[in-house]
């Protein structure tokens, strides 16, 4: 059952056009990961279906109750001044939920905010506020999940154990979306969409992303990334990508064994090897083709 959808949606502020022609369907126990960076209209999108902002253009439709869809914004929004136990008694209120002892009771053991009830929010670490924000939006039972950016600025560890909780609401049948700059947690989605500058540059799984993708690409290994960089741009390759000691370089396809011998030959590359695209590879290629700036 689609839970949401949307036909040439667009959003412009003024002269800004923010969102321009998206077209998404939802479905009922779907994850899936928008992904674009700043200023790519990602947060202008969830603002829309989240009912927060009216669209200028194109079509809407919520196949949900009010209660149906719930929304986890990039910062910290419940207030700070109010503990755990009351920011979710506040939630309810505002929902006219009544008989919540037991529900905010199972939601914060679930997370491991039992013991922080009477603490308040405001004082509550990264990682906490955002499992706290998790318990909000979980309140109402939502059929749908909308997250925006919400591990960013939260501690590996902490990232890894909302991650898991994620999972768990996933598996009980909360369709999700959600946007990251991470791009390992991209990956976790069943299906992407890349956007950039307010419209849908790609779109399906990893392995539909991968097969999509034109060309070889090759990872090198170097302590002297800029000037192999520069050596390896001069190769022309169709993309290339560099963080560390790592270079990813996609060059057209061809006969691998010739440019693996060039790549290896050049003066401080420890290591080359065929590499399987990865979802950067992907996002490049897509950038490339709609005529985008990198930057």
């Amino acid at each position: 059952m689609i839970l949401l959808e949307a036909r040439a949606l667009a959003c412009q502020f003024g002269p800004k056009v923010a969102v321009l022609g998206l077209d998404l369907a939802l479905s009922e126990g779907e994850l899936v990961g928008l992904i674009g960076p700043d200023g790519a209209g990602k947060t202008t999108t969830f603002r829309m279906f989240a009912g927060l902002q009216r669209p200028t253009g194109g079509e809407l439709q919520r196949h949900l109750g009010r209660a149906g869809v719930s929304y986890v914004p990039q910062t910290f929004s419940l207030p700070p001044d109010l503990t755990v136990e009351e920011n979710l008694r506040f939630q309810a209120g505002l929902y006219g939920l009544s008989e919540v002892d037991s529900r905010i009771t199972k939601l914060l053991r679930s997370v491991d905010l039992e013991p922080f009830r009477s603490r308040l929010s405001g004082a509550l670490s990264g990682g906490m506020k955002q499992k706290l924000s998790l318990c909000a939006a979980l309140l109402t039972e939502p059929r749908l999940l909308l997250l925006d950016e919400p591990t960013t600025g939260v501690d590996p560890v902490s990232r890894r154990e909302f991650w898991e909780l994620l999972h768990t609401v996933h598996d009980q049948g909360v369709a999700i979306l959600f946007s990251t700059p991470y791009m390992d947690e991209a990956e976790y989605a069943h299906r992407m969409l890349l956007m950039h500058e307010g419209r849908i540059l790609e779109e399906g799984d990893l392995p539909a992303l991968r097969q999509r993708l034109p060309g070889l690409v090759f990872r090198l290994v170097s302590p002297q990334r800029r000037e192999v960089q520069k050596a390896v741009a001069a190769l022309a390759p169709l993309d290339l990508f560099a963080e560390g000691e790592i270079i990813r370089a996609r060059f057209p396809e061809q006969d691998p064994g010739p440019i693996s011998a060039r790549l290896a030959a050049l003066p401080g590359v420890e290591q080359v090897r065929l590499a399987e695209p990865n979802l950067e590879d992907v996002f490049l290629h897509a950038l490339s083709s709609a005529g985008g700036s990198r930057g």
